[in-house]
């Protein structure tokens, strides 16, 4: 996070805690107004149960803004009340509708008022540098993997960088005797730089991480080590070096291709989840969606209940973060509710709450939740745990959504993302194209090369594409050799140039089995989604570009006509 930024998340943290101290005071004033009355024996059932939310919603919020005694100090005070709000309809009325409390409660209220009062200020709200990592890329699809080749001898790794760009990465060859110039060259690439070296010199290379590079930011440079040997010894000796992966020669590039991708995707991605906090207090809410931006991860507050199926709906979150007690709901209900939804049913719920009363912990669980996180938690916990909780929840829809071969989006969701974008392309305004690709003559490929090395081709295509299209452009596996793409604010002309880009370059690439190789070419058809009332003609539109490809000559891109298509039939 560069200093402005960091400095601007300082400022509204502490602009919170400012509204936080205010709203305390004032809480505070209302406690001590029910403390009076439990006194006078004159405190309504009501007004129990609106003291007891009070000290809850305190007890779970002040440790957040640097007030940990004050929350501690609310939290024993909410145990002593809460017996009472369990009873107040049973045996503790005096019959007039008022409930008789203990005046140890009302002593230790205005105790808790005096804490309050002799408060030292509290320190302003920070974010775990280390957890901080807004500035990183959104990850491999629509930018060039940068991988820099690092040695004593540019002789080796010229030739491997070369290769490493027909599978478009950009790449750097950089002497590491000059580290000063390879530093420079790193800070001009935002996010992880894969660090390629030969096995005798890892170790030097692992060095020039750990000198040259801050701590926080090393996990941005994965050290991938190239060498003759794979025997145990060998690759023992390279996990001590502390290497992420290593390579032995003969290199299998589209291996080696689909490694460094992983791991920019792994270790470079600044989107770490998106998550829904479901929190009546909302001072303590926007304090946590502002750390957990500030770490990378999209976060939404829904402060009023009512709300939260729609900004389910519209958010679409990897992660729910909900209270349990909410001013007049029950998270717990809430959780039910969204269960309701089949398309929710595998969403992760985590109550983030200050109960932390086992059996009652346990018995919210079994009604709709996940996990349990008890309040107060710092920023940099909180970030952690988020984080983790995102990852998983997002592979386990890779599992569902993405082609287990590619990674790509499966049939049905590329479709889906073809009538999305129709649906823009009408409420925008702009132009939109569809592109079906097919490897040529892929079943050769497999009767001659075996179906592992058919594939490879595939695997290499679908990084390839990745690597060369943009963030915006979605990327599907139609079915067996077939590729779908969507390219929003793109016209054929655009599309056909770029597809035709990627095209040259896989042509280029040679696909190495045993002493010998092949090559591989794919056709492509492209359409203009806004020329058809829905999308599966825009869909069948590219699929007759395609086939028409096919026909006059493969290896190569053909857009729709209309009229030629016409004249066809």
């Amino acid at each position: 996070m560069t200093n402005g930024a960091s400095d601007q998340l300082r400022k509204r943290l502490q602009m919170l805690q400012d509204r936080f101290v205010e709203r305390a005071q004032v809480d505070i004033q209302i406690l001590c107004n029910y403390a009076d009355l439990m006194d006078q024996k004159a405190l309504s059932q009501g007004e129990l149960v609106e003291c007891y939310q009070l000290l809850h919603r305190m007890a779970g919020s002040a440790g957040t803004f640097g007030l940990p005694d004050l929350g501690t100090a609310a939290r024993l005070i909410e145990k002593k009340v809460k017996p009472f709000v369990d009873a107040s309809d049973k045996s503790v009325s005096d019959g007039s509708g008022d409930v008789v409390v203990s005046t140890e409660i009302s002593r230790d209220i205005h105790d808790l008022a005096q804490l309050f009062q002799n408060r030292s200020h509290a320190s302003e709200g920070d974010v775990d540098s280390e957890g901080s990592d807004a500035d990183l890329c959104d990850g491999v699809h629509g930018m060039q993997v940068h991988v820099m080749a690092l040695g004593h001898s540019t002789e080796y790794l010229s030739g491997l960088a070369t290769e490493l760009e027909g599978y478009g990465f950009a790449c750097d060859v950089m002497l590491l005797d000059e580290p000063e110039a390879a530093v420079k060259r790193l800070a001009e690439h935002a996010g992880a730089t894969i660090l390629l070296c030969e096995d005798s010199a890892l170790s030097d290379v692992v060095s020039f991480r750990a000198e040259h590079l801050p701590q926080a930011e090393r996990r941005l440079y994965p050290v991938i080590g190239i060498g003759h040997h794979s025997s145990f010894e060998t690759l023992y000796k390279v996990a001590e070096e502390a290497a992420t992966a290593y390579f032995s020669m003969p290199l299998n590039m589209p291996e080696l291709a689909e490694r460094i991708e992983s791991l920019a995707l792994e270790r470079g991605s600044r989107q770490q989840g998106r998550v829904l906090i479901v929190d009546d207090d909302k001072e303590l809410g926007e304090r946590y969606c502002l750390v957990l931006e500030g770490a990378g991860i999209k976060a939404r507050l829904v402060s009023e209940p009512t709300h939260l199926m729609s900004e389910l709906s519209a958010f679409e979150p990897d992660l729910v973060l909900m209270d349990v007690q909410l001013r007049g709901f029950s998270g717990v209900t809430l959780a039910r509710l969204i269960r309701y939804e089949p398309r929710w049913l595998g969403l992760p719920i985590v109550y983030l709450s200050s109960e932390d009363d086992p059996e009652t912990q346990l018995e919210a669980l079994a009604k709709g939740a996940d996990e349990f996180l008890v309040k107060p938690v710092t920023d940099a916990y909180l970030i952690r745990a988020v984080r983790i909780r995102c990852y998983r929840a997002r592979q386990l829809s890779n599992l569902m959504n993405r082609d287990s071969l590619t990674g790509l989006l499966k049939h049905s969701l590329i479709k889906q993302e073809v009538d999305r974008e129709l649906a823009r392309c009408r409420r925008g305004g702009h132009f939109s194209c569809v592109v079906m690709l097919d490897l040529d003559h892929f079943k050769r490929v497999n009767d001659t090369w075996g179906h592992g090395q058919g594939d490879i081709v595939i695997r290499t295509l679908a990084h390839l594409l990745r690597n060369r299209l943009r963030e915006s452009d979605t990327i599907g596996r139609y079915g067996g050799e077939e590729f779908l793409v969507v390219l929003p604010n793109c016209e054929p002309s655009q599309a056909a140039e770029l597809i035709d880009g990627i095209r040259e370059s896989f042509a280029e690439l040679v696909f190495s089995v045993g002493e010998g190789g092949f090559q591989a070419t794919f056709s492509a058809g492209v359409a203009l989604i806004n020329d058809f009332p829905v999308s599966g003609q825009a869909i069948e539109a590219a699929d007759q570009a395609l086939y028409g490809r096919k026909q006059v000559g493969r290896n190569g891109v053909t857009v729709y006509d209309r009229e030629v298509h016409s004249r066809g039939n």
